[in-house]
């Protein structure tokens, strides 16, 4: 295969020649840290652009985005941080988003297979609508939407977000594409209302990862419907969004974790089917029921970063169903994750603030995974793809829903006081990850 070096040393170039005339430019006009940033990430943005028409090789897209990823480490840790580097690195905040650029341009390059729309699309909402709701938010916000620990996010910065997003989809998709205008404007709805909800929601950078994969997945799931079909999905947004709405009385949820509870359940209908939005929803409606919430509880607020947590892996399972289209493989695999979380779930809330001991905790935390999500999964298996799992796989996933709730018994035993933050809710994702990876692993091998 050959490597179109030609295509990379041009693009390499032309990068460098932004950091070098945005700090020239600094010089004469005053530039903030967060306005120089977004110059250059508009600069790469529009570079970007170029991929479908100098490239044709997705292995020289992945070699180039290794040589950046190797010229921003070197950028960031070393003196050149305190010259040209200040145009990426001014900002106090850490974040990873150049490097999530990086790898979104490629993923994108990788899915989008030639489509000049598919491609153009999201790289679009990127460059324009993030900076764009950046800039605004900073300097004209005044209605900040996050709490706690949540990256601060503006009304302002996001309905700007929005309308450059929807702007971006429907005036290619009107001029470049065979898509019907009423199909077309209903798309480009769906797809700004629920990218500038992700932007919402983003935090440390990853909004250059999730923008751009949300945009494309979106944009695939919807572009080949028809209209009465894109009517259904559009009324099913604004149900969720009405429910969502009407949820905003639970004090103990933030806006954000709302909001991002309305992004996951359409995209669970939309990338898997309405069905599969049954497991995570008995999660949200039980997690703080069964029993019901002491007053301890109550000072606890869940917010995004929470919920992310608890919904980050089902929503990736959604994502490889609707790129494999293994749907009745998937679908107890996915079950069996939202099982496991409401399992550490009610663990963590029976033993650190019911204050049950810890075998009742584990014992309860099991019976409430396995009889809320996991036999409610079992029969929509059944009853939509008229098939009951292997005993083995039963058995397999059984223990794993067990297991969680002896990890989280074991790395909880030496805490006296627990704490709702972020750091435990990724600590109870990485269990559920290893375990839904090895019956993910286990289910692959009985398949061969």
């Amino acid at each position: 295969m050959v490597i179109e070096w030609k295509s990379m040393l041009f693009v390499i170039v032309i990068l460098f020649i932004a950091l070098i005339a945005i700090k020239l430019f600094e010089k004469k006009v005053k530039l903030n840290a967060e306005t120089k940033r977004k110059l250059f990430h508009i600069t790469m943005g529009l570079t970007m652009l170029t991929f479908p028409y100098i490239f044709n090789s997705s292995i020289s897209v992945a070699i180039l985005g290794i040589i950046a990823i190797l010229i921003l480490y070197f950028l960031k840790n070393t003196k050149l941080k305190q010259t040209i580097g200040t145009v990426l690195y001014g900002v106090k905040r850490e974040s990873m988003g150049e490097i999530f650029f990086v790898i979104s341009i490629f993923l994108i390059f990788y899915l989008s297979k030639g489509d000049k729309i598919l491609y153009s699309i999201p790289i679009l909402i990127l460059t324009f609508a993030d900076s764009m709701a950046a800039l605004i938010g900073k300097n004209y916000a005044k209605k900040n939407l996050s709490q706690q620990n949540e990256d601060a996010k503006s009304l302002e910065g996001s309905f700007m977000f929005f309308m450059v997003a929807f702007m971006a989809t429907l005036v290619p998709l009107l001029l470049f594409t065979q898509v019907g205008r009423e199909e077309t404007l209903i798309i480009a709805t769906i797809v700004g209302f629920n990218v500038a909800m992700i932007e919402m929601i983003s935090h440390t950078g990853n909004d250059n990862l999730l923008i751009p994969l949300t945009s494309y997945a979106f944009l695939v799931t919807h572009i080949q419907l028809g209209v009465e079909q894109l009517r259904t999905n559009l009324i099913i947004l604004g149900v969720i969004f009405i429910l969502v709405t009407l949820a905003n009385r639970v004090k103990a949820w933030s806006k954000l974790a709302l909001v991002e509870t309305l992004v996951i359940g359409y995209l669970t209908i939309t990338l898997y089917e309405i069905y599969a939005i049954i497991p995570p929803l008995i999660l949200f409606l039980t997690v703080m029921r069964f029993p019901k919430m002491r007053e301890n509880e109550k000072n606890n607020l869940y917010d995004a970063r929470i919920i992310e947590t608890n919904i980050c892996i089902g929503t990736a399972i959604c994502g490889i169903v609707a790129i494999t289209g293994l749907k009745k493989e998937f679908f107890m695999i996915y079950a069996t994750c939202y099982s496991m979380h409401l399992v550490i779930n009610t663990f963590i809330r029976l033993k650190y603030y019911i204050k049950l001991s810890e075998i009742d905790s584990v014992l309860i935390a099991i019976g409430k995974g396995i009889g809320f999500i996991f036999i409610p999964s079992l029969i929509i298996q059944r009853i939509i793809f008229q098939e009951w799992i292997s005993l083995s796989m039963l058995f397999v996933m059984i223990i794993a829903i067990i297991s969680s709730a002896i990890a989280i018994y074991i790395k909880k035993k030496e805490i006296k006081d627990e704490k709702i933050n972020i750091d435990n809710g990724y600590m109870h994702t990485k269990i559920v990850l290893i375990a839904t990876t090895i019956v993910s692993g286990i289910q692959y091998l009985q398949s061969l």
